[in-house]
């Protein structure tokens, strides 16, 4: 069953696109984008998660990713 999102895409879309713009602008390596992009991971589940479901909140994000990565291989 396909997971509903309450954004819209274009909304992901352009958020997305402005990240990838702002690395590229600034000639990011990749090991310097993964960094800058964890930092901000971090600080949204550091300041916007209350402490008690940061835990459960960053596993499923790690699944998420991983979920992610493995359907781009394919």
């Amino acid at each position: 069953m396909p997971i509903v999102s309450k954004y819209s895409t274009s909304q992901i879309e352009k958020l997305v696109n402005q990240l990838i713009d702002t690395l590229q602008n600034e000639q990011a390596t990749t090991e310097l984008s993964l960094m800058c992009l964890g930092n901000a991971v971090s600080h949204v589940i550091n300041t916007s998660v209350p402490a008690k479901q940061r835990a459960a909140v960053t596993e499923s994000f790690n699944r998420a990713l991983a979920d992610a990565i493995n359907v781009n291989r394919q």
